[in-house]
């Protein structure tokens, strides 16, 4: 591994501001390399393999055509654990192989010293590959559902159920290596990124 590489894991929760990190981190850091863990599930709903193992599962109507029902696999997911586990053991496996893919080709390549994989159920699944320190992006319950509702129009109930299914950001805290509080303007959490970049030698 390249001793010069900052590797770090990034997570937080739904709507906590994860994106937007990130997003100042690439225009400070352009040579930056990010694995976004979001980006890695969209292209394996288009994988032949698991579209197949899912609709086994699942059955018929969880295809819309050519594509996931994704409102119909959302309900099932996340108001019943076991469909839960089974979207995870297919899906986690995979997204760790794609990230750690990535990790080698950029040690090879050498073109940056900064590697950063965008992993929100990074705490939930115990996400380890090789990351020096695990960064956390954190909201109050109350802003994730302000922000949930308004970003996605959804009603309070799925809201709720969905930062529900999720390790609450308290759990979240004392697991994270550096906190970047996102509860004000998009400029404080840009200023916390500035610093989060300066301070790496």
């Amino acid at each position: 591994m390249n001793q010069d590489l900052h590797i770090f894991g990034l997570t937080g929760g739904i709507a906590t501001g994860k994106s937007t990190f990130i997003a100042f981190l690439k225009k400070r850091c352009p040579e930056a390399v990010v694995f976004d863990s979001d980006l890695c599930v969209a292209d394996l709903y288009r994988d032949v393999e698991v579209l197949a193992a899912i609709k086994k599962y699942f059955g018929p109507d969880v295809i819309l055509g050519d594509e996931v029902n994704k409102s119909f696999l959302r309900q099932r997911v996340f108001t019943n654990s076991e469909d839960k586990l089974f979207m995870e053991n297919l899906f986690h496996p995979r997204v760790r192989e794609e990230c750690l893919a990535l990790l080698v080709e950029t040690t090879k390549r050498n073109a940056s010293r900064l590697f950063v994989a965008d992993v929100p159920l990074l705490f939930e699944n115990g996400f380890d590959f090789g990351q020096s320190a695990n960064l956390l992006v954190a909201t109050s319950r109350k802003t994730q559902i302000d922000r949930l509702k308004k970003r996605n129009v959804w009603q309070d109930g799925m809201a709720e159920t969905v930062i529900a299914s999720q390790m609450n950001i308290e759990a979240k805290l004392p697991l994270a290596d550096m906190v970047f509080w996102n509860e004000g303007t998009v400029d404080v959490l840009q200023l916390q990124c500035d610093r989060f970049l300066e301070s790496l030698v």
